[in-house]
């Protein structure tokens, strides 16, 4: 089979390879779409933590059962995506709920070679059965909704909460439309690029800036309950303090390893917010699933660049320079 894989250094190559072999209770899925998300991008670079090199990226793809093991027979067929999240079961992190922290992690894309192939190998227990006849390139992002599924919840964002979302990257619209899921408004968004900031308000935001232009937002009935950062930098988290209320709360959800910037804790204290990191799906599959599946989550604006394996460079390059509108690079497999 064919596979896109990473070297780190900016270094990727398609290469052939042996289908997977599937270890004790995991199946063989034949893969139809998979994305690359900002975690592939650092990925590519060589600057992300805890995987491999050598390493087939893909955690955010949809496809069809190709093989199971025994008692799975009839999953053989079905159409599925899957949690890249392979904790132990055993450690402490594992055993409290948390397996994104697990201390023996194994991580599809990550760890282990994912779905930027043919075929990928996943345990039975991770994949989530989709509805006939759901459009696979929608079901690719049941992983990144799965995350700003659980940034909402974990932030505990309620009905009629003011709203803004720095960083309208893939993972930032998915925040945006599951805040306005919720019956939250969001006020507010950002970003660089602004075919990004003409979609989060098509989407529904109210506004839509750069963030050189944010406004100063100044009295109590003009900053807003929640934050989300979605964009990753470490100076957004400045940002973010502004524009939230006395009392409100901040979600993490982007980031990038290594990034740094200073930041004054006692705003803080003085303010009284919340500062809450999120990572990972937390999850929340199935909600997304039936989210994706019933049309309350539009996945159509931002999966703008659907490709084949061979085009992976120029694709890659528009995605990291985010240049011709591009927010998600989606493979299109069913041919390999």
């Amino acid at each position: 089979m064919r596979a896109l894989q990473f070297h780190g250094g900016h270094k990727a190559q398609i290469i052939d390879t042996p289908r997977p072999e599937a270890p004790p209770g995991w199946g063989v899925v034949k893969v139809h779409y998979c994305c690359l998300c900002g975690s592939d991008l650092w990925l590519y670079r060589g600057k992300w933590h805890g995987n491999r090199y050598p390493i087939v990226p893909g955690h955010e793809w949809a496809g069809v059962v190709d093989s199971a093991p025994k008692g799975y027979e009839s999953w053989v067929g079905r159409p599925v995506t899957g949690d890249l999240i392979v904790g132990c079961q055993t450690c402490g992190p594992c055993r409290d709920g948390l397996p994104v922290m697990c201390e023996n992690l194994i991580e599809i894309g990550f760890t282990v070679d994912g779905g930027c192939a043919s075929y990928v190998a996943v345990p039975m227990t991770n994949l989530y059965p989709l509805p006939e006849g759901m459009d696979l390139a929608a079901a690719s992002q049941t992983e990144p909704l799965a995350v700003a599924l659980h940034a909402v919840d974990r932030i505990n964002l309620r009905p009629a909460e003011r709203v803004a979302v720095l960083g309208a990257g893939g993972i930032g619209q998915l925040i945006l439309q599951s805040a306005k899921a919720t019956g939250a408004t969001v006020t507010l968004a950002t970003d660089l690029v602004a075919e990004r900031r003409k979609i989060a308000e098509e989407s529904g935001a109210a506004a839509a800036v750069h963030p050189s232009e944010l406004p100063e937002l100044t009295s109590y009935a003009d900053k807003v309950d929640v934050v989300f950062e979605a964009s990753g930098d470490p100076e957004s988290v400045v940002r973010a303090l502004d524009l939230v209320r006395p009392g409100g709360r901040v979600c993490l959800v982007g980031y990038q390893v290594g990034a740094e910037h200073a930041l004054e804790t006692a705003r803080l204290p003085l303010s009284y917010a919340s500062l809450v990191g999120v990572m990972g799906p937390g999850g929340k599959y199935r909600e997304a699933v039936d989210l994706l599946a019933n049309g309350a989550i539009d996945t159509r604006p931002i999966l703008t660049d659907i490709v084949t394996l061979d085009d992976y460079g120029p694709a890659i390059d528009r995605a990291i320079n985010r240049t011709d509108g591009t927010v998600r690079v989606v493979f299109d497999l069913r041919g390999e």
